[in-house]
């Protein structure tokens, strides 16, 4: 990918290869989250807060939220630019917002993410009265691909979940964290779905809360409902532990 110079954003160009879509050739929603963590790390880095600022104080960053629109389909070949921004602290949460710009300079994917600081050797979220010292708390750009910040996803009151698959955490899940990579997490979820779901509809909207880590060798169970407005609940599950829950709409 290709950097290009913006006052208050990161960006880099690329074309959507084979490995990044899916049946029908259009960038596959975990694509997306593949780039958008790419570009959290390199945007981090280029702004001198990134895991190398971190390490000596015992500490990484580890995604909690994140919310993603997907405003048209991005397809095989198609030259993009991905973009992203730093937008300061908010409450608990460090936040950073994505843009995907298809062929036509116009978004083709929205999201925005919320980050936690975690300490590595008590897997926690670390104190963050160094974190000041170290990163900005005041936004690099004022702009917003979604102006809310990524929801808390809540199962719905009075739907039985049911079971829908199980996920054994293997080497390819496994991120430099030494735990399931966050965006596995929406491959499972995906892969747990009927096939005429996911295959034969366009995914509209996603939101995902990381809740606890799955580690190497852990089973975590699956368990599905559909809430009132028709978008599909997916709770990951490990023992008595909500690893993640994600909300997918579809077309």
């Amino acid at each position: 990918m290709n950097d290009n110079y913006f006052s208050d954003k990161f960006a880099q160009d690329f074309t959507v290869a084979c490995y990044q879509v899916d049946s029908r050739e259009r960038l596959r929603p975990s694509a997306f989250l593949d780039l958008a963590q790419y570009m959290a790390v390199y945007g981090a880095d280029r702004l001198k807060f990134g895991d190398d600022q971190l390490r000596p104080y015992g500490c990484t960053w580890v995604l909690a939220r994140q919310h993603v629109r997907f405003e048209r389909p991005v397809t095989h070949k198609e030259p993009c630019k991905i973009l992203t921004w730093h937008k300061g602290l908010k409450g608990l949460f460090f936040i950073r917002d994505y843009q995907l710009l298809g062929a036509d300079g116009e978004p083709s994917v929205n999201s925005t993410s919320s980050w936690v600081v975690m300490n590595i050797e008590e897997r926690r979220v670390a104190r963050t009265d160094f974190l000041s010292d170290i990163v900005s708390l005041d936004p690099q750009s004022t702009d917003y691909a979604i102006e809310a910040m990524a929801p808390k996803v809540s199962l719905p009151r009075g739907e039985e979940l049911q079971l829908i698959g199980t996920h054994v955490v293997r080497w390819s899940d496994v991120d430099y964290n030494q735990h399931a990579n966050n965006v596995k997490y929406t491959v499972w979820a995906m892969d747990a779905l009927p096939e005429e779901l996911v295959c034969g509809k366009m995914l509209r909207e996603l939101t995902i809360n990381f809740n606890k880590e799955a580690r190497p060798g852990e089973t975590v169970e699956l368990w599905h409902c559909l809430a009132p407005d028709g978008a599909h609940i997916v709770e990951g599950r490990a023992g008595d532990h909500q690893v993640f829950v994600e909300r997918l709409l579809f077309e």
